[in-house]
């Protein structure tokens, strides 16, 4: 079957069929609206030819590229690095900080210490964390809120896309209805021209203009596909905008809350294993002190049973002084005969070096030599 426009070139009739037409994204209904964008080609008037279809080409491309400035936009990129720092806080939160007060326990307290929690300490880390996540939700939100406008303007864009699909369409059909037309007379000039300089001529700037516009159609294609495709992108753009914002939402309701309520319990859980520790530790304490104090009970009863039972002086103590004051009174007589005896020596040895010295001395002296004796 097919559809036809009442456009005559001559004595021919230009038709276009319905399967060309579903590829170009028309209906038999558009057709009316192709034969008047047909009219505006002037094979006569090149320029008409250049010009065909370049408003919605230009306006296609002005859509192209606010998608482009879409699919490059950085809100998403800021979006994920506000999430990333609200991650990044709750990560920081410090649920092991002990208490700054020192026990005065005795013995257990420096245990106590180690092991209290800082509750108020950490109770104001929990606020003041709270209050950055908070504030970086409401960031969250404000990026939220920009993200759904913009897949308002990007729903706005798909109708102007897809309007421009079909406009597009129109103007491929109406140059390739335009350009068959052309190329009718182009036949019907050569047929009865042959050998007419003028007709030649004709033919020559037909043919030009035929060229022109077979490529503006192929132009006008490549803009329509083109545009085709934007379709799809912007859909895709509008999903990821669409999660993104639903992720949002996420965190906000439900993952940010649920931080909060687990680090309550955190805190509760915390303070109970403290607590129970801290109870070991005591009665560890007290099982060790009480041990500790019985083994010193029994080791001074047995110290101060044995010191009642001794001698003001040892037996033992009597024994050695009275052997070492004997021994004394011994080594003393025997050095005293000792002394006596070597006194006795000493005289007879005087005793006989008198002798001895006497009779050198008085010995005869020889022929004028003077004695000892007469010299003294």
């Amino acid at each position: 079957m097919k559809s036809s426009i009442a456009t005559r070139p001559g004595n021919s009739l230009v038709t276009l069929d319905e399967g060309e037409l579903r590829k170009l994204g028309l209906t038999a209904a558009d057709l009316a609206e192709i034969s008047q964008v047909a009219m505006r080609i002037q094979p006569e008037n090149p320029l008409t030819v250049s010009e065909f279809g370049r408003d919605v080409g230009e306006h296609t491309s002005r859509y192209a590229d606010s998608l482009l400035d879409q699919v490059r936009n950085r809100d998403l990129d800021v979006a994920g690095e506000k999430l990333s720092a609200v991650v990044h806080v709750a990560k920081r939160m410090n649920l092991g900080v002990l208490s700054d007060k020192r026990s005065r326990l005795p013995i257990v307290g420096p245990l106590v210490d180690r092991i209290r929690l800082r509750s108020g300490r950490i109770v104001g880390e929990f606020d003041s964390t709270r209050q950055q996540i908070d504030s970086l939700v409401r960031e969250v939100e404000a990026t939220q809120s920009g993200i759904r406008e913009r897949n308002a303007g990007l729903e706005d864009m798909h109708v102007g896309v897809r309007e421009e699909h079909r406009l597009l369409g129109i103007h491929v059909a109406a140059g390739k209805m335009r350009l068959a037309e052309v190329r009718a007379q182009l036949v019907q000039l050569r047929e009865g021209g042959q050998g007419d300089i003028q007709a030649a001529h004709e033919v020559a700037d037909l043919e030009t203009v035929a060229t022109n516009l077979e490529k503006r159609i192929n132009d006008l294609m490549v803009l329509q596909h083109s545009a085709l495709q934007s379709l799809p992108m912007i859909r895709l753009i509008q999903s990821n905008n669409q999660m993104l914002a639903d992720k949002f939402h996420t965190v906000r309701e439900i993952t940010v809350p649920a931080w909060k309520r687990q680090f309550m319990l955190k805190l509760t859980l915390n303070e109970q294993r403290n607590a129970v520790e801290l109870a070991d530790t005591i009665d560890n304490t007290t099982n060790d002190l009480l041990k500790r104090n019985a083994a010193l009970l029994h080791r001074n009863s047995v110290e101060t049973a044995k010191a009642n039972q001794r001698l003001v002086i040892d037996v033992d103590t009597l024994r050695e002084v009275q052997t070492t004051l004997i021994k004394s009174v011994e080594d003393v007589i025997r050095i005293h005969h000792e002394g006596i005896q070597s006194f006795r020596q000493a005289e007879a040895q005087i005793e006989s070096m008198r002798s001895d010295l006497q009779a050198k001395l008085s010995r005869t002296p020889a022929a004028g030599t003077v004695s000892y004796q007469e010299a003294a």
